[in-house]
């Protein structure tokens, strides 16, 4: 749910890199016939996308060409094996558009490390997005696994762009402490009030559909026991309030980078949490 940059590359670029490596000459002339048509549906996601109507673009099986039609299964082949394979011709595209992401982390979750390539429509329905770079954005494993090869068919239902779609600038992602030995979190969204409906809806469900708040839950109760010394020495030396101040500036601190940090949510939900400030955080 973070923001990077459009790649500069183009769909037409891409795809002339990846059927250079075809051998086969009747498949590569088939391949050749639809070039323009490659060129031509970028063009139009790039549209839809900045419109967020993604889920308006109609689904197919194959890709009709002026030599012949060419299907769904030889264009996710063109991908696998010509751009995402190591050593072939189209690698060097996939890496580029891999280290697009900063700091090399998933724009998904903003946390787990960039591992691979997630084709926001699927390549399986539609195949003349399969190498298109607007369609190929940097994520990890976890969450192209989770977010799966299901297609939008509504606005509420698609999945937030990282090109496209920017949500960094509002508050959404929050905390609450759990009281117990040793003490936890629990994360959830709240929408701002003057987002739309569809807003929302399409950043609680990915939120839920990337199971985000298990992830960032099972990091905080790491980070909880990594800082429970300092705060136990701060404690002894200044009381409850001194302890309260400190999460503050680490919430500040977060919130700075980012508002919707789950490390801020945490230290900010923490402050909040009388029993932890207390000493709760020693449990």
């Amino acid at each position: 749910m973070w923001t990077i940059p459009k790649p500069e590359l183009t769909a037409r670029e891409t795809y002339d890199i990846c059927i250079e490596g075809i051998s086969d000459a009747a498949l590569k002339l088939r391949l050749e016939g639809i070039r323009e048509l490659i060129e031509n549906t970028e063009q139009a996601f790039d549209q839809r996308a900045a419109a967020t109507e993604l889920h308006l673009i109609g689904e197919e099986n194959e890709i009709v060409g002026a030599n012949g039609n060419v299907s769904a299964k030889e264009m996710e082949l063109l991908y696998d094996r010509h751009m995402a394979r190591q050593k072939s011709r189209g690698r060097n595209t996939y890496d580029k558009i891999m280290m697009a992401a900063e700091h090399g982390q998933c724009p998904f979750c903003g946390h787990l490390p960039v591992s691979t390539l997630d084709h926001s429509l699927p390549k399986t329905r539609h195949p003349a997005l399969a190498v298109a770079p607007f369609n190929l954005i940097p994520c990890c494993k976890d969450c192209n696994h989770n977010k799966g090869t299901l297609g939008p068919n509504s606005q509420e239902t698609q999945f937030l762009h990282a090109y496209y779609d920017d949500v960094t600038q509002d508050r959404w992602l929050y905390a609450e402490i759990i009281e117990g030995s040793p003490p936890g979190a629990t994360f959830f969204v709240e929408a701002p009030a003057h987002w739309n409906a569809a807003t929302a809806a399409r950043v609680q469900r990915q939120f839920t559909t990337l199971k985000l708040g298990r992830l960032y839950a099972s990091q905080a109760g790491r980070q909880l026991q990594n800082i429970k010394r300092s705060l136990n020495n701060i404690y002894e030396a200044a009381g409850l309030d001194a302890v309260r101040e400190d999460l503050d500036a680490r919430s500040e601190s977060c919130a700075d980078v980012s508002v919707n940090s789950w490390e801020g949510a945490l230290y900010e939900a923490a402050s909040q949490s009388e029993w932890y400030c207390d000493g709760g955080f020693g449990e």
